[in-house]
């Protein structure tokens, strides 16, 4: 239910909102630049102040300091009359003051959207509606955290949408409460729904002060208050018949005799104008340039958080969209339901429904909420759901447990369910194992046991596509998410080959990045990659695009891959074909999860064969020389020692600290992961210094890299998996 609020909200006011935060955004830098315009004061009285303006310019009627600490002066004389600014060091006139036209149209635009008294009771909806967003979204992030205590440590490491959306909110909601409150609190104020204390100023006197007036830099009381105290100091207009001053202070108000110096009345502020005081100080910073800061971050936050908020709503209505070919579900031999919050899950089970659906299987796709009371000719029925928060329901799986309850699904559907989560949270696929308790209470026997990804893992879910693919009799195989809306074209600028005679030869390729062609006023950017990142390149119309690992970053002018000629590889084939000059088409997605940490700990990669490029990419970015041992696997020393020149020169300029090879074509067969069994005892002194080992190459060597390390960790009291949450040991296999 509040979930549902905070979107409902978030989409109806979406507009209200973003013009709200848009023109708050433009009053707050204002006010920032007023700040740092203003001359300093440098700690002077009003006295003094008064005097030096008094001598520089003749018939002052009015001294006023603005918020920001700019001295405005209302004068009147016989050649003129104006407003000024001036310095309050000197009382020299600055320059004449002038009000902006934009300024006061955008002021007027925020307080009452152009429309007057309705404009008014708009912006306080608007505020209030703020306020419940801002309740709302901090009981649904303290949910996805796993509990309030959470909201005050760090968010786990992440990207996407969801990620930074989290982050920001985590960071912004405070603040936005307060403006949202002061909001609502002004708003009532100008409506007469409370008191500002305006009225409760000290009385005229009755009696006459007519005496001679006194140089202002003299007069007691007007030197007992600091100029930065002070909002405004008017003078008599006929100072023969009332020879007094009108001070207004930041704690009261009342008058001065202008002969004596002394105080004729004065009137503190009361409760009223005091809490009025601190609530416009609140929403406008208006005396504080770093508070006028933090309320332009924040409006820049909500602008963000509206835009990220709507985009992911609509990614995920896109990706719950009726899939092409999608079979009714009683007419359907497999079932396959998704529970997704943020829209990740649904991107892994369209791969998974587009795999089936082209092996001959007719396959009914829905969200978990969706479940059906029975579904007559299925036989299997595939669960992948998240979890949210700290074990609740994602959104489009809320429904389906009492849907389940009430269903008449029969002891021959068999279930395999696949959870989603992240392991650094209490609450890891707890959605997933109350998925499955429930399961078992209906008696619907398991196709397969609870498999729970971490962090989309894509290791992990091959492996459990590989079993789900036997029970079923087809091939199944995952690939990383990426988004195909915008391809990148690819020029070829060289190519070097290794092991051309054989079935198998590698090619280094070298590729420039074309930019995109800019749309109106927008300039193209230059596209971002790092070492580990990947490339998907399509072997053509309608078939799935594989991927390459990148051995470069678009600092160094050209993306550049290493690839091994499969037997029968459509996309090999097609790159290893390319002349110098063409162009494909490809999609760049970053690979946050496979990449050096920062710091000064130990490295230790391993890779064979293809997957070298990475870690050839890591060794490159290594300039100041942080302890790196690299071990590679290659077939034939001669003929498949990729990067062979290369590496000699890192190992001279300490680049590279080690270098450990192995040939599985040489004398003395040996492959990566023997090599590692070799050096075992140094590579025990480097995890006990805190190594990160990054893997990357085939299942297989990744697999027989584990069976090494693991025993050495167990040693030390450790595991991979404990590595793994330490984001110290990280895969990229295929």
């Amino acid at each position: 239910m509040l979930q549902r609020t905070h979107v409902v909200l978030s989409l109806v006011l979406g507009i209200l909102l973003m013009l709200s935060a848009a023109t708050g955004l433009v009053l707050s830098g204002s006010t920032l630049v007023d700040h740092l315009r203003a001359a300093p004061d440098n700690g002077q009285s009003v006295a003094a102040v008064a005097g030096l303006i008094a001598e520089q310019v003749p018939g002052v009627e009015r001294i006023e300091r603005a918020p920001s600490g700019e001295l405005r002066v209302a004068f009147s004389n016989d050649s003129s009359s104006d407003v000024v600014l001036v310095d309050p060091a000197t009382g020299v006139v600055i320059a004449p003051y002038q009000t902006s036209p934009a300024l006061s149209w955008i002021r007027k635009l925020h307080r009452e959207l152009l429309l007057g008294e309705f404009g008014r009771w708009l912006s306080g909806f608007s505020a209030m509606a703020l306020l419940l967003l801002v309740a709302t979204g901090s009981w649904l992030l303290a949910r996805r955290l796993g509990g309030w205590y959470q909201l005050l440590l760090p968010i786990p490491s992440g990207q996407g949408l969801a990620h930074w959306h989290t982050v920001v909110s985590r960071w912004a909601l405070p603040v936005l409460a307060i403006v949202a409150i002061s909001g609502l609190y002004l708003f009532a104020n100008s409506q007469g729904l409370l008191g500002d204390g305006e009225g409760a100023e000290a009385a005229y006197p009755e009696a006459s002060y007519s005496a001679p007036a006194a140089a202002l830099g003299s007069l007691s009381a007007l030197r007992n208050i600091a100029l930065q105290d002070l909002r405004e100091l008017e003078f008599p207009s006929d100072p023969e018949q009332a020879n007094y001053l009108l001070l207004r202070t930041a704690s009261g108000a009342g008058l001065v005799n202008a002969s004596t110096g002394q105080w004729i009345s004065y009137q503190p502020h009361g409760f009223a104008a005091r809490l009025y005081e601190t609530f416009y100080e609140l929403h406008t910073g208006a005396h504080s340039p770093l508070w006028a800061l933090i309320l332009s971050a924040a409006s820049l936050c909500v602008v963000f958080l509206g835009a990220t908020g709507v985009l992911a709503w609509w990614r995920r209505k896109r990706q719950a969209t009726t899939l092409r070919g999608n079979r009714p579900a009683n007419r359907a031999d497999i079932i396959l339901l998704i529970g997704s919050q943020g829209g990740a899950t649904w991107g892994y089970a369209r791969q998974l429904y587009e795999q089936m659906r082209a092996q001959g299987l007719q396959v009914h796709c829905a969200s978990m909420n969706q479940l059906q009371p029975r579904y007559p000719q299925a036989r299997q029925m595939l669960l992948l759901t998240s979890t949210y928060g700290d074990g609740q329901a994602p959104g489009s799986a809320r429904e389906f447990l009492p849907r389940l309850q009430q269903s008449q699904l029969g002891r021959g559907l068999q279930v395999a369910l696949l959870g989603f989560g992240d392991s650094r949270f209490q609450s890891f696929c707890g959605y997933a194992r109350e998925v499955e308790q429930g399961l078992q209470q209906q008696g619907l026997p398991a196709l397969l046991p609870l498999h729970c990804i971490d962090r989309n893992s894509l290791e992990a879910l091959n492996q459990w596509a590989e079993k789900l693919g036997q029970q079923l009799a087809i091939r199944l195989r995952f690939r990383q998410e990426v988004a195909h809306e915008n391809p990148q074209t690819l020029q070829l600028l060289s190519r070097k080959l290794y092991g051309e005679n054989s079935e198998s030869p590698a090619a280094i390729l070298r590729f420039a990045v074309m930019p995109r062609p800019s749309r109106g006023w927008l300039r193209s950017r230059r596209t971002r990659f790092a070492p580990g990142d990947l490339l998907a390149v399509s072997p053509g119309s309608g078939l799935p695009a594989r991927y390459y690992s990148i051995a470069s970053g678009d600092e160094d002018a050209a993306l550049e891959i290493c690839v091994r000629k499969q037997v029968g590889g459509l996309c090999s084939s097609r790159l290893h074909e390319l002349q110098v000059g063409e162009c494909i088409e490809g999609f760049i997605q970053a690979h946050a999860d496979f990449r050096p940490t920062a710091g000064q700990h130990p490295l230790v990669l391993v890779g064979a064969g293809a997957g070298l490029a990475p870690l050839i990419g890591f060794v490159r970015k290594n300039a100041k020389q942080r302890p790196l041992h690299l071990y590679w696997g290659g077939r034939n020393a001669q003929s498949d020692f990729l990067y062979e020149t290369e590496l000699s020169e890192y190992l001279a300029d300490r680049r590279l600290t080690k270098l450990g090879l192995a040939f599985s074509e040489s004398a003395e067969p040996m492959y990566v992961q023997d090599r590692l069994q070799q050096d075992a005892g140094e590579l025990t002194r480097l995890l006990q210094q805190g190594a990160q080992v990054l893997v990357c190459g085939s299942r297989e060597m990744a697999a027989g890299v584990r069976a090494v390390i693991e025993p050495l960790l167990l040693q030390l009291g450790s595991s991979i998996e404990q590595l793994r949450l330490q984001g110290r040991y990280r895969e990229d296999v295929y």
